[in-house]
């Protein structure tokens, strides 16, 4: 038997070992290329599944957006359904409504023509009753056109015979005019000789109130003869003349006497009393005579008050400085007559200062000029009122300055 050499077998084994190592390069290199293929596609399948999710994301947007909107549709779908619902109930109450408007007025057009033909009946027989009348309405118009040519002569005489007694009645309506001038002429000559002999009303305020009967005393002290029975009170101020005329040409006030004097105590039948001005060169005397226009022994005045007074010399004027006067006359005597109107039984009128006239209104002026605009003309015109009563009256008006003087008051 013949026997293999021994480097046989290392070569076999060489050679396996070399194909051995080039099928593993083989199989190495394939899988190598297979694995970096599959690792490209898993990097290409994470971007496409990436994308894809981008995409889907994309996708799912418009697809909430179109189901909000299909909620929103579906919601006023429901909404119009009801409305739908509604107004078909509505036209079928309409529906009903129009039947039974057009069953009345078919009730109404049948009513109508029934009376429209008992109407055409009416008048058919109405013209067979007026027919006889015809004739006679005819021969009433021929009546009528008579009396009114009658009718029309008679106004012509009558107007001929009414101007002929209007000429007539002006020559006597001019005759008596001019008779009228003559006696009225005649009544002017004798008013101007009856005023001759006419006794003129005395004025109140120049009537003697009580005389000086005694000067001297402490205190510049004078005695009156006036007391408690001529009622007479303490604190009553008297104005001293020399004689009553002075008083007279003292009507303005602007001239005063030539003293005033205040009582002090007072006894039955005299006074005392304080001076309470004097003048220098004129000199208290027995017999002055004392004046007080709001005090009488014997009678009771009645004055009324009016008007806006200063009595407090502030420069100020206001209504409510008139109850001050109104209290003077009362305590010394005398009555306030509480209104506006000049009667004739009044014997002085006490008025304030006279108030201006007041602007007229401006086209824009509102509620609050309006209203003092119309208190403003109310006062103007009751003042003007009141003196224009009272000068024709002949009733005395005393202004305040006025009032002082001849109740002896002020310095």
């Amino acid at each position: 038997m013949a026997t293999r050499p021994a480097g046989s077998g290392v070569l076999v084994t060489l050679v396996t070992f070399v194909l051995a190592t080039v099928a593993f390069l083989v199989l190495a290199v394939v899988f190598y290329s297979q694995m970096m293929s599959a690792t490209e596609m898993s990097i290409k399948s994470k971007t496409d599944i990436k994308n894809l999710r981008t995409e889907l994301e994309a996708a799912k947007k418009p697809n909430d957006e179109a189901l909000a909107l299909h909620k929103q549709t579906a919601s006023e779908r429901d909404a119009l359904k009801l409305t739908v619902s509604q107004q078909e109930s509505a036209i079928q109450g309409t529906a009903k409504t129009i039947d039974e408007l057009n069953a009345q007025l078919a009730g109404v057009r049948k009513s109508l023509a029934d009376a429209t033909t008992e109407r055409q009946a009416a008048i058919e027989a109405a013209k067979k009753d007026i027919a006889p009348l015809t004739s006679a309405t005819t021969d009433y118009s021929k009546s009528i056109e008579e009396v009114q040519k009658i009718t029309h002569d008679s106004k012509d005489d009558v107007e001929r015979n009414y101007r002929a007694r209007i000429d007539e009645m002006q020559l006597n309506i001019d005759g008596l005019g001019k008779e009228r001038d003559t006696l009225r002429s005649r009544l002017e000559q004798a008013e101007k000789k009856l005023s001759e002999f006419e006794v003129k009303p005395e004025d109140p305020s120049s009537l003697v109130d009580g005389h000086v009967i005694e000067i001297g005393g402490p205190d510049a002290t004078v005695y009156l003869d006036i007391g408690r029975k001529h009622r007479v009170v303490p604190g009553m101020t008297f104005e001293v003349f020399t004689t009553a005329d002075q008083v007279q040409n003292n009507k303005e006030g602007k001239l005063r006497g030539k003293a005033s004097v205040q009582v002090l105590r007072v006894t039955e039948d005299t006074s005392t009393a304080r001076v309470t001005r004097s003048s220098a060169n004129q000199p208290i005397n027995r017999n002055d005579v004392l004046i007080n226009a709001v005090y009488s022994p014997t009678y009771t005045y009645r004055m009324m008050v009016y008007g806006k007074f200063d009595v407090n010399n502030d420069g100020k004027t206001s209504t409510g400085e008139a109850s001050v006067i109104r209290n003077r006359i009362q305590e010394w005597g005398g009555k306030v007559i509480d209104s506006e109107k000049v009667t004739g039984d009044l014997d002085f009128v006490v008025i304030g200062n006279p108030p201006p006239e007041p602007l007229p209104l401006s086209s824009s002026a509102g509620d609050i000029e309006v209203q003092a605009y119309t208190q403003a003309k109310n006062d103007y015109d009751t003042y003007n009122r009141i003196m224009k009563e009272a000068t024709e009256a002949k009733i005395p008006v005393l202004n305040w300055n006025r009032f002082q003087v001849l109740t002896g008051q002020g310095n």
